[in-house]
């Protein structure tokens, strides 16, 4: 049973990984052109469910190792310290992929309020990052995983009704720049905590369900009641938005809505679904999906830097620039995805049959990268 639920969760995670990274390289080197077709908002609608997907799939993870170990992280011990950690760690990697320059004399010295800006801007690894703090600050108030679930479930509701109202309001007067990225979109913000925290908040709950079935034995009536739940908030979604009046002021719909939110959380469910389904397909017709999903940190940060650069190097946006046609785009797009299954293969082999060694060369490059980030004066 165990490993048929991390076979679910890393198959789920694994596609909206392969999705992600396809999306990524296609967007970077895609000509205008070519965005005007059909095919590319069929590409772009697709690809909007990346985020919410590995969002959700995150809050489900989160419930799943924090019931295991209820007790100890309950308190804040040295086991909820390293989670906390590495928490912060995510946090910390997302504000190095902004770096506008790989010096710190420079980033000190030289760095306009516009390089700032993008600096602090909030992508998919802050949201994450930040919303994984808050379930674990619930969880040390909570006092059992029901209280939690219930508790999360309101958080993720605030999350998401909140957002049409703090998306028409200025806060950057009242909070600093290093916040205001959080709340909304007048700042540089890609995916700020509302509504967005809510899909893996609502990730959370739906982990504590599944794991309540699961003591049950009644997994399979957990997938059809997410069957249910996902037309229910669909349809609910839509018809809200049939309705002649709104409670919420004017908003951007496709970001801030929850009648929106509503309708991609359906869709979410319903992934889960079918890919809670497809747990019992055989292992090694899954196999480079569920590794791509074990990997998923490494994999949406090398692909980045290979794909929009970063401070210390170009990359394909760069180099190719908005050039290619589809059939060339989805090339490169299918190229980066296989050098990214190569990668996690490697670095599988390297910690599997040299963990040393791994560990060695781990350690060679973040400490070299670190010393030329503060050595270097330009």
């Amino acid at each position: 049973m165990h490993t048929q639920r991390i076979h679910f969760l890393d198959l789920l995670r694994g596609f909206a990984v392969v999705v992600m990274v396809l999306g990524h390289s296609i967007d970077a080197v895609l000509s205008p052109g070519a965005r005007t077709s059909e095919l590319f908002r069929l590409y772009d609608a697709v690809r909007g469910f990346t985020a919410p997907i590995f969002l959700f799939v995150s809050g489900i993870a989160f419930t799943i190792a924090t019931e295991k170990r209820w007790a100890e992280y309950r308190v804040f011990g040295w086991t909820t310290t390293k989670r906390v950690m590495r928490f912060l760690l995510l946090l910390a990697i997302g504000y190095t992929l902004h770096f506008p320059f790989f010096s710190l004399s420079k980033l000190l010295h030289e760095t306009t309020p516009a390089e700032y800006a993008g600096f602090f801007q909030v992508d998919v690894l802050h949201c994450l990052a930040v919303s994984l703090l808050l379930l674990q600050g619930i969880v040390l108030v909570a006092r059992t995983p029901r209280a939690f679930a219930v508790t999360a479930s309101l958080a993720a509701a605030a999350a998401v009704l909140l957002a049409p109202v703090l998306w028409e309001i200025n806060v950057a007067p009242l909070v600093s720049p290093l916040l205001s990225p959080y709340f909304n979109q007048q700042q540089i913000s890609i995916f700020p905590l509302f509504p967005f925290s809510g899909f893996l908040i609502g990730g959370a709950v739906v982990g504590h369900l599944f794991l309540t079935a699961r003591s049950k034995n009644r997994e399979q009536e957990f997938f059809d009641w997410v069957l249910a739940a996902s037309v229910l908030a669909a349809a609910f979604g839509l018809l809200f938005d049939l309705l002649p009046m709104s409670v919420f002021p004017h908003h951007d719909y496709w970001k801030a809505s929850p009648n929106f939110f509503l309708i991609r959380l359906g869709l979410v469910l319903l992934l889960t679904c079918v890919f809670g389904h497809l747990r019992r397909v055989p292992p090694h017709l899954t196999r480079h999906v569920v590794i791509l999903g074990q990997a998923s940190l490494l994999v949406y940060v090398v692909h980045l830097v290979i794909v929009y650069g970063s401070a210390a190097n170009s990359g394909l946006a760069q180099i190719l620039g908005r050039n290619l046609s589809y059939l060339q785009a989805m090339g490169v797009g299918a190229m980066v995805l296989l050098a990214m299954l190569l990668l996690v293969h490697l670095w599988n082999s390297l910690r599997e049959r040299h963990l040393v060694p791994a560990r060695v060369v781990q350690l060679a490059l973040a400490s070299s990268l670190l010393f030329l980030f503060v050595a270097k004066p330009y």
